[in-house]
């Protein structure tokens, strides 16, 4: 972890270099913690708060991935959202700063706060503390919010939930209250302003989490599954959606402005009850009945009621071997906020299927000299004559905020005769999967996307790292085998997304900086499955999960024209 730090450390010292104050760990506002093993979590915790600091700290989401599936055997992997500016904006007033820095014209800003951290740090009976030195959530430019990896924590007794019958597993409870506590964290943000809380269903994009505790409670008693045949593969996924949907259509069991005792004061009584909206809000913020109706398309003498997308929104689950606390459920979240979501449509765009052919030529990729060693010459990897011949199937969706202004693609590739990634061509299918996340960044009624690869904040790819097969026909205990430690595949996505970059750049801007790529991360898994909601994808025998990604795509200036133009006017 030190050697983690000291490389970030460097990077930091190396941005923004005029800031005032410099840039720094406290600008970073959300961290995902890979271990090897979580063995490791209590020493790491302890060099993780030196580093952090224990005053708002940022959000943070832990697993462990398991021993050996990190490259050369390494035992953390880290990954990191900053925000410019935002350690010294919580904890100044900017009275003292130059007039042209950047933090000081960001406290000029009156409309958005740059950050807004909430930290839980006392035993309470609406939110779990965090077991470790970092906050429930942090927002961004008041309008996204990044909530921490939540799991089944009973608040006031921060012990695991324990299910009440023997026909219910403990990973479906701890998975229950792991929605309830993160609708609790939302309803709890406030903004700064008049507008407070927030729900499950303005969430972007879900990442679920399963420990392999989770699945070998499910594994039969008859034979020995493995991935090939997976039945306790679908059973885990299908309870899992239909535990989440539930969660998400009743916002976790909780009422909004409910949780906390901060929610705003009862609406007059000598007021029609019609002309306020869902959350309480008088024409819904904007100035007169009229202008509210014209803006949301209702022009009829009726209240105007958002379509309910709550059931659609996609969610990512993965199979991990180790989550935090001996959990075997987790949930993350990235989510609009209440105000942007008033104001700023949030919907699920249309589902995209591709299907491409391996063995096509791809060797463009190796145009542009890296500027690291990978180890990695660039050419298309050598495999079989039936992996190279089957059809991988791409299926991808996406959850917007606006027209331009932030989505969550999540894009899932599958084959229906390989189960190892490796053995397949993955530079072709991952910029065919960067392709379609940008390309469906869009909203139902868009003809197409406004975001490109210059948008993308981060690009998190998960890969089935390892087979997982009963130990003996008697035994409910998993054999799990890893495949690879995901070097080649890293070689391979930064390939994709440096050329990508540089067509992009040269395009529109001329020479090219090789450093300014898309963020990126590499996750090994167990298994991963992706959930659409309502609507499914239309393929034919979409096969074995193999890689999935989760593109998140921001334009953060726009989002705040976009609601200083609409919110509360």
């Amino acid at each position: 972890f030190l050697a983690v730090t000291q490389t970030l450390q460097h990077i930091l010292s190396n941005l923004f270099v005029g800031d005032v104050p410099k840039t720094s760990s406290r600008d970073i506002l959300y961290v995902h913690l890979y271990l090897s093993e979580m063995s490791h979590f209590a020493k790491i915790n302890h060099y993780y708060v030196q580093y952090f600091g224990t005053h708002l700290p940022p959000s943070r989401a832990c697993v462990a991935v398991g021993k050996g599936s990190l490259p050369g055997g390494r035992r953390v992997m880290m990954d990191c959202i900053l925000q410019r500016g935002s350690g010294g904006y919580l904890r100044s007033d900017g009275d003292s700063l130059d007039s042209d820095s950047f933090l000081y014209q960001a406290f000029q800003n009156k409309h958005h706060l740059l950050r807004k951290c909430l930290h839980v740090q006392s035993i309470s009976h609406w939110a779990p503390v965090c077991i470790g030195p970092y906050s429930q959530a942090n927002t961004l430019r008041s309008a996204v919010v990044f909530v921490a990896g939540m799991i089944g924590l009973i608040p006031e007794k921060m012990s695991l939930i324990e299910p009440e019958s023997s026909e219910v597993s403990s990973w479906e409870v701890q998975l229950c209250l792991s929605w309830k506590n993160a609708a609790a964290v939302l309803d709890g943000l406030d903004d700064g302003g008049r507008l407070m809380g927030g729900q499950l269903q303005d969430s972007l994009g879900a990442l679920v989490y399963f420990s392999q505790t989770a699945l070998e409670s499910l594994f039969d008693d008859e034979g020995t599954d493995t991935y090939t045949s997976v039945p306790q593969w679908k059973r885990l996924w299908s309870r899992a959606d239909s535990i989440s949907r539930e969660s998400l259509s009743c916002n976790g069991g909780i009422i909004m402005g409910s949780v906390d005792g901060t929610a705003p004061d009862a609406q007059p009584s000598d007021v029609d009850p019609s002309l306020y909206d869902e959350d309480g809000l008088l024409y819904g913020g904007y100035e007169d009945e009229g202008t509210w109706r014209e803006m949301s398309g209702n022009t009829e003498n009726e209240t105007f009621n958002e379509p309910d997308q709550t059931c659609s929104v996609p969610l990512l689950m993965v199979s991990l071997p180790e989550l935090p606390a001996k959990a075997q459920a987790e949930v993350e979240l990235v989510c609009a906020t209440r105000r942007a979501a008033t104001c700023l449509e949030v919907c699920t765009g249309p589902i995209a299927t591709e299907t491409i052919e391996q063995g096509g030529n791809v060797s463009h990729l190796n145009t542009l000299d890296l500027p690291w060693n990978t180890g990695y010459d660039g050419k298309p990897t050598e495999t079989g004559s039936k992996e190279r011949n089957s059809n991988i199937t791409m299926s991808s969706i996406s959850r917007s905020m606006g027209s331009g202004c932030a989505s969550m693609s999540t894009v899932m590739a599958s084959c229906a005769s390989c189960s190892n990634p490796m053995n397949v061509d993955n530079e072709q299918v991952l910029s065919k999967m960067i392709d379609l996340a940008i390309k469906t960044a869009k909203r139902r009624d868009e003809d197409q996307s406004v975001f490109s690869v210059n948008d993308i904040l981060n690009v998190r790819l998960y890969y089935t790292a390892a087979s997982v097969s009963k130990v003996g026909e008697s035994e409910s205990e998993a054999k799990v085998e890893y495949l690879d430690d995901g070097s080649h595949l890293r070689s391979q996505l930064h390939s994709v997304l440096r050329l990508k970059s540089a067509l992009y750049h040269q395009e529109k801007h001329g020479p090219y900086d090789a450093s300014n790529i898309p963020a990126y991360t590499v996750v090994p898994v167990l298994g991963m499955h992706l959930s659409f909601g309502e609507e499914t994808p239309q393929v034919e025998n979409g096969g074995i999960p193999l890689l999935a990604i989760q593109v998140f795509m921001c334009d953060m200036l726009r989002t705040e024209a976009e609601l200083w133009i609409r919110y509360n006017r």
